[in-house]
C-alpha cells in the first residue's frame, strides 16, 4: 500500500509538472504522436510514473520505454527520440545534447533482515553474488570498485542488468546482488541495502538526450523537459540520486 501512495504521488507531481509549464505545442503531430524512449532499466522504478503522467497531461501521445543497457541500448536508435541512459553509453552517441539527471551510487542488495550479516564490501567475497556483465555501464563500475577494493568474487553470478540482478536475488537465486541504490529503495519490503565506504567512488551519472533522427522532435523535447524540470529532480533525488550542487 505504502508503495501504490508512493507512485501516486510521483505521478501526480509529474502532470503537474507538465501542465503547469504549459503544454508543448506539437507532441501529439508528429510520428502520431508516440514518442520513443531508450532507457536504462536501473532507472524503470522512476521514469513509469512520468510516462503515465505525459500521456494523461498531453492528450494524444503515446510514450512508449523500451529498457536496454549498454550496445544494446545504442544499437537500437534509428527511430527513437530519447535516450535515458548512463553518461557513458551516451557519448558514444554522435549528435546528442545530454543533460544530467544526476548520480547514484552502488549499493549491495541482500534478503530483508540481511541473513548473512553482510556489513561491507569484502564480505562478498564468499557469496553469491549478482553483478553485471563488465560490458555494460553497472558492470563496468562494480568491478572498478570491486578491483580498487581488492575484493575477488569467489561466486560471481552475471547478469545482463540491473533488473536482472535484482530478480535474481528476489527469487532467492543469490545471496546479494551489487545495484544501484536507486533500484534498491524502489524495491523495499523485497529487498534490504547495505551501503559500503567505497560506494561513494562508485557512483554513475545518468542522462537523457534527445536524438538527432527523432520521428517527433517535438515530443522528445517536451519530454526531456519533464524530466530535467525542478520537480522532476526533486522526484529523482527522493528515488537514490545525488544532484551536482
Amino acid at each position: 500500500m505504502k508503495r501504490a501512495v508512493a507512485v501516486l504521488a510521483a505521478l501526480l507531481t509529474a502532470a503537474s509538472l507538465v501542465t503547469g509549464c504549459g503544454k508543448p505545442a506539437t507532441p501529439d503531430r508528429d510520428n502520431g504522436g508516440k514518442i520513443t524512449v531508450v532507457a536504462d532499466p536501473a532507472l524503470a522504478p522512476i521514469l513509469q510514473p512520468f510516462e503515465t503522467a505525459f500521456e494523461q497531461a498531453n492528450p494524444g501521445t503515446d510514450v512508449v520505454i523500451g529498457y536496454a543497457a549498454g550496445r544494446r541500448a545504442t544499437s537500437q536508435l534509428s527511430a527513437v527520440d530519447v535516450l535515458v541512459a548512463p553518461a557513458a553509453t551516451i557519448a558514444t552517441v554522435p549528435k546528442s545534447s545530454p543533460q544530467s539527471l544526476g548520480r547514484t551510487q552502488l549499493v549491495v542488495a541482500v534478503e530483508p533482515g540481511n541473513p548473512r550479516k553482510i556489513a561491507k564490501l569484502a564480505d562478498l567475497a564468499q557469496a553469491k553474488v549478482a553483478i553485471c556483465q563488465a560490458a555494460v555501464p553497472c558492470g563496468d563500475v562494480a568491478y572498478e570498485v570491486l578491483s580498487k577494493a581488492g575484493v575477488t568474487l569467489a561466486k560471481p553470478v552475471e547478469v545482463a542488468d540491473i533488473k536482472e540482478a535484482m530478480d535474481k536475488l528476489t527469487l532467492g537465486n543469490v545471496e546479494a546482488a551489487l545495484v544501484y541504490r536507486t533500484d534498491a529503495l524502489a524495491a523495499i519490503g523485497q529487498v534490504d541495502s547495505v551501503e559500503f565506504a567505497e560506494s561513494a567512488g562508485a557512483a554513475e551519472e545518468f542522462q537523457v538526450t534527445t536524438l538527432s533522427g527523432s520521428p517527433n522532435p517535438a515530443g522528445a523535447k517536451a519530454f526531456l523537459d519533464l524530466l530535467t524540470s525542478a520537480d522532476a529532480r526533486t522526484r529523482f533525488t527522493e528515488g537514490g540520486f545525488t544532484q551536482s550542487s
